[in-house]
């Protein structure tokens, strides 16, 4: 019995052994086959996906390079058309004065022309039969010797103001005949300005699918706030609060605003209304307004991450920026949003274009600087507004 025992042990520790040397069966193989395939797939797929990435960013910042070279062009365009036309304005309303000053001068000539020309058809027989006649020749040459130098005076007035007439209507031609040459080179820009905007929007939502998401979002939180002050920290909050989740669940979220660049303002135009100036309200104003051509292109004065881009009580169509250390960029007045929620943009880079006044005034762009949530003067960031 012992020995029997003994035997059945050696066959119970050896079969593990046994197991372990034993053949595979067909199916398991194929089985493993496909998953290493699976395997090597899935890798080739990452490696794919990563490569079409940084083909995309590579684009999308090569776009973007173009988008802020084409939008100095075009505002530079447009502060060219600006310019001209404040001058045509200013020659028009020269020209009125000229034309209105030519009439008054001509008829005051025609009355003078009008007597000399009676005294000179008075025939000399009437002299002659009239006793009182040689003290009336003797007056009558007194008067023309005042007369002739004053019509001389309006004559010489007049040929000068028909000089100036005639520069001024030249000058107005020329300043209109640019502004013709230079409103088809700004379409052209236009058009192409709108094909990179487009092309940005498109490898912006390729590599980033949450965008309806976010943008419902952001209504929810516009449409609570009650003010701007408030709807700039609910978006901190939100910001804050969705780091915060993602770092728990180990994932890094949002993106880090790039560098300013050099600033510029939004708009080339006229400030109407400057810092702590009387706003339309009568309180100081907190912002600046600036006058611009409608349908101007308004750019990022600055380089940032746009945290906020849609309608927001009577602010209209704004976008609020979020640069670095603290500074938030806000633009008003806007009749059309060419950036999204999240989206990183450069100084100069094209944000939407000026509204259309339905006042009959020109429109204006409303721009607010702000360190760590407080309006601040505009000045300490653009240097020739000081």
């Amino acid at each position: 019995m012992r020995i029997i025992a003994l035997f059945l042990l050696a066959i119970l520790i050896t079969q593990p052994a046994l197991a372990q040397n034993a053949p595979i069966p067909p199916n398991k193989t194929k089985e493993i086959g496909a998953l290493k395939d699976k395997l090597k797939s899935g890798k080739a797929d990452k490696k794919t996906l990563e490569q079409n990435l940084k083909t995309i960013e590579k684009d999308l910042e090569g776009t973007k390079s173009s988008l802020v070279k084409t939008a100095k062009e075009i505002q530079k365009n447009e502060k060219n058309l600006q310019q001209l036309d404040l001058k045509i304005a200013e020659l028009e309303k020269e020209e009125k004065s000229l034309t209105d000053k030519l009439q008054s001068d001509r008829g005051s000539i025609a009355s003078l022309i009008l007597a000399l020309e009676r005294i000179r058809r008075m025939p000399p027989e009437a002299l002659i039969a009239r006793p009182e006649a040689p003290l009336k020749t003797a007056q009558s040459a007194m008067l023309l010797e005042e007369i002739l130098p004053a019509l001389n005076k309006q004559a010489s007035d007049l040929k000068s103001t028909l000089s100036k007439l005639q520069n001024v209507s030249n000058d107005l031609q020329e300043k209109r005949g640019r502004v013709v040459s230079a409103s088809k080179k700004l379409t052209g820009q236009q058009k192409k300005l709108n094909t990179l905007v487009r092309k940005r929007s498109d490898l912006y939502a390729s590599t980033h699918k949450d965008l309806a998401s976010q943008k419902k979002k952001v209504a929810k939180i516009s449409s609570q706030a009650k003010n701007l002050q408030d709807l700039v920290k609910k978006l901190d909050d939100e910001r804050t609060r969705a780091q915060k989740i993602s770092h728990t669940k180990g994932r890094t979220v949002g993106q880090k605003p790039p560098k300013a660049g050099q600033p510029r303002l939004p708009l080339p135009g006229i400030i109407k209304t400057g810092y702590k100036d009387p706003d339309i309200f009568g309180a100081p104003s907190e912002g600046i307004d600036i006058e611009g051509r409608a349908g101007a292109l308004v750019v990022a004065p600055m380089g940032g991450i746009v945290q906020f881009a849609g309608y927001f009580k009577n602010y209209g169509n704004m976008i609020i920026i979020e640069h670095q250390k603290g500074w938030h960029s806000l633009i008003a007045g806007l009749e059309n949003l060419d950036t999204v929620v999240g989206q990183s943009v450069g100084a100069g880079e094209p944000l939407g274009v000026l509204h259309k006044s339905s006042s009959g005034q020109k429109p204006v762009l409303y721009y607010e600087l702000r360190y760590k949530g407080k309006p601040v003067n505009p000045a300490k960031k653009f240097g020739d507004l000081s």
